[in-house]
């Protein structure tokens, strides 16, 4: 029984990838050059804390995605101090494909760690990229 409510409370808290919060990072990474499609989902849940994770496509035969990577980072950090919402603790799935293939790239490629957070992203941006 007490296991049965832990689990209804972890269960309960809000949910959802369809917000403000993803809109506003899907508008402003659309944006970028280079970009064919974004999808952006972030979830709540009450005592287990957030995610956010952002998958981008690139235009089919972007040879080099770093430069996509960069942009979209700091067109993130662009939209971040507009949203309220985020968790700045929180690290952040990033993910960067060209259109049709297999290569796929993260924040390391830039420099960055894997999941980085807001802060780490702003800097980032703030850095120029």
């Amino acid at each position: 029984m007490v296991f049965t409510l832990f689990l209804a409370a972890c269960g309960s808290g809000k949910t959802g990838d369809s917000g403000t919060v993803a809109e506003s990072i899907k508008a402003a990474i659309s944006s970028v050059p280079g970009v064919a499609e974004v999808e952006a989902r972030y979830n709540v849940n009450t005592g287990m804390g957030s995610t956010l994770s952002v998958r981008i496509q690139a235009d089919a035969g972007t040879a080099i995605l770093e430069p996509v990577m960069t942009e979209s980072l700091m067109a993130f950090a662009g939209a971040t101090r507009e949203i309220k919402e985020l968790n700045p603790r929180m690290g952040i799935s990033f993910q960067v494909t060209d259109v049709g293939q297999e290569n796929t790239i993260n924040p390391t490629a830039v420099g960055l760690p894997q999941r980085p957070t807001i802060p780490e992203i702003i800097d980032f941006a703030n850095n120029g990229g």
